[in-house]
């Protein structure tokens, strides 16, 4: 770090000498402020991008000179023979260079709004919140694990007042920006919460079986052992950050794609996912101890990863468990927020038991070929192919069949909803390149043997694995194409002639741009008005005004009744 650091401090006063001889002559090039245009030909852009990226590593530079000094103000050991001249020239040089710029930068941004709408700004915003809240994050970490084995440590007490300072005032800034554009901050640091506290709280659920199943019960006790405060420790610093970032801002941020994203499939998948592994391999490992060949002679031995195992079951299932609570008010009513969660889960469960039928063909191939077993024995893989269909065959099916019943009820909403299309055409598109694949890692296989002269019963069981998955791909694929065949018999009715596309502008509810997508079948846009105004809507004034305007571009603009421009999106503007 400092070999990439100090040349960036050498040559950053130069840079800030640019930037601020540039910003002097654009002074009187620039146009007033709101008019959204400037005769700068696009270089605001490039400027900023060096501007904040300069303040942005200034910043950091700073932060790790003051928490150096002040680490040794406090006590640290410095007696490994680090100098004082590298703290001192980070501080000396990027503190005032980078107060220099963030003066600038405040000016800018008093002076011309343009500048405080800037994405870079915003940028710059989030990566060094988000960069001071890892480093004061494993400070705090250090912080704790060394209390809680009875010491104290001044070095991360050191860091944690600095990079936490520095995470605050960011924090602030951000909060300024607005719901929307914080949203990523608020996301991002929620995301980087779940995970320590996932990871933290696994981790030490794994240490305390181990030690109270496969060592002395005895050693369960803060301060004597390492691996149980840093774990610990982990989870506390993890729980934080995501009660503070999830629990206090972004869990009461509006529904929209970002969120969703992070409940969904990382909340809802990836806790599932989490879950579903990890429980299958503590029921892989106790069937293969009673029915299969065990890995070590010893109970002890042969369990060595399965507290791990039930840890992460517990915590996986818990997450999952969590984020589809969060989920459950979208989910009491049939909306597509509840067609993702649960086609999700389905995918998930049908993967699953979709890998367990390909272990069972693998397991049958090697139990009729001849060869050597060098990894898994014959039985070990069988027991796991029934691990994976008995742990991930009934969730399929659960979730599945609710689907179904729910095509059944509603044919014609189930069968026309996005969700369901979507999730169709991925799955085949994720099976076909999947037999793609293995069809031509066997025909390699055989060629290559055919070429050879040694073609026997090992060739087709070192094809094994590829025709275990060429024959699953080809089940999923004839089921669903059933399924797909199935969907297209059912009649709709007919729908009314609307336009091709609608930008209504004035913030209008995302309930009634999709209802109005589903109504016309038109690709609808929400606008917000920056004056703050938002006009009330009336759906059925809507429909009758869409209505009128079939195979059209629309504007509309809220009002009583909302103003329809027709838009010419065939010229060359």
């Amino acid at each position: 770090m400092t070999f990439l650091l100090v040349p960036l401090a050498i040559i950053s006063p130069i840079v800030v000498a640019v930037i601020i001889v540039l910003a002097i002559r654009r002074r009187g090039d620039t146009t007033s402020p709101g008019s959204g245009a400037s005769s700068d030909g696009g270089t605001s852009s490039v400027r900023r991008f060096f501007q904040y990226l300069l303040l942005f590593a200034l910043t950091v530079v700073a932060a790790i000179g003051m928490a150096d000094l002040l680490g040794r103000a406090l006590g640290v050991d410095t007696s490994e023979g680090d100098t004082l001249a590298q703290p001192l020239s980070f501080v000396l040089v990027g503190a005032p260079l980078a107060c220099l710029i963030a003066w600038w930068t405040r000016r800018s941004i008093r002076r011309d709004p343009r500048e405080a709408a800037a994405s870079a700004y915003d940028l710059y915003l989030t990566l060094t919140a988000l960069t001071s809240l890892l480093v004061a994050m494993l400070a705090l970490r250090d912080l704790l694990s060394a209390v809680l084995r009875g010491g104290f440590d001044v070095r991360p007490l050191a860091e944690l007042f600095v990079w936490g300072a520095l995470w605050l005032l960011h924090w602030s800034l951000a909060r300024r920006l607005g719901e929307t554009r914080n949203r990523p901050h608020l996301l991002l640091g929620s995301l980087i919460g779940l995970v320590t506290v996932a990871v933290g709280l696994g981790l030490l659920l794994t240490t305390s079986l181990e030690v109270l199943l496969l060592h002395n019960a005895g050693q369960l006790t803060f301060g004597t052992g390492g691996l149980l405060t840093k774990h610990g420790a982990t989870f506390a610093t993890g729980a934080l950050v995501w009660v503070r970032y999830w629990l206090g801002a972004a869990a009461g941020l509006p529904r929209s794609t970002p969120w969703l994203v992070v409940v969904l499939p990382i909340g809802v998948g990836g806790g599932l996912l989490t879950g579903l592994v990890a429980a299958s391999l503590l029921l892989w490992q106790v069937l293969v101890w009673l029915l299969g060949d065990p890995f070590a002679a010893s109970a002890q031995q042969h369990f060595i990863d399965s507290p791990r195992a039930f840890a992460f079951t517990i915590v996986g299932m818990l997450i999952w468990w969590y984020h589809g609570a969060v989920l459950a008010e979208a989910r009491a009513s049939r909306t597509e927020v509840r067609r993702v969660y649960e086609y999700l889960v389905s995918a998930i469960g049908l993967l699953a038991s979709a890998a367990g039928v390909g272990m069972v063909i693998v397991a049958v191939i090697e139990a009729f070929t001849p060869g050597l077993d060098l990894g898994v024995s014959v039985t070990n893989t069988l027991l796991g192919a029934v691990t994976l269909l008995v742990v991930n065959v009934p969730l399929w099916l659960l979730f599945w069949g609710r689907i179904q019943r729910a095509r059944a009820s509603d044919p014609v909403t189930e069968t026309t909803s996005p969700t369901r299309r979507i999730y169709l055409v991925l799955l085949f598109g994720v099976v076909g390149v999947a037999a793609v694949v293995a069809l031509i890692v066997a025909v390699f296989v055989l060629l290559e043997d055919i070429f050879a002269g040694t073609t026997s019963g090992e060739t087709v069981r070192s094809m094994r694995y590829a025709l275990g998955v060429l024959v699953t791909a080809a089940a999923v694929s004839a089921y669903h194409w059933a399924v797909h065949k199935e969907d297209r018999t059912v009649a709709l009715p007919d729908q009314p002639a609307g336009p091709r596309s609608v930008i209504l502008v004035g913030a209008p509810s995302p309930d009634l741009a999709q209802s109005l997508s589903h109504y016309t079948g038109a690709r609808v846009q929400l606008l917000a008005r920056a004056d703050g105004i938002r006009p009330d809507w009336s759906e059925e004034v809507l429909r009758e005004l869409l209505s009128t305007h079939a195979g059209e571009d629309l504007l509309v603009i809220g009002g009583d009744p909302p103003d329809v421009i027709v838009l010419d999106r065939g010229g060359s503007a």
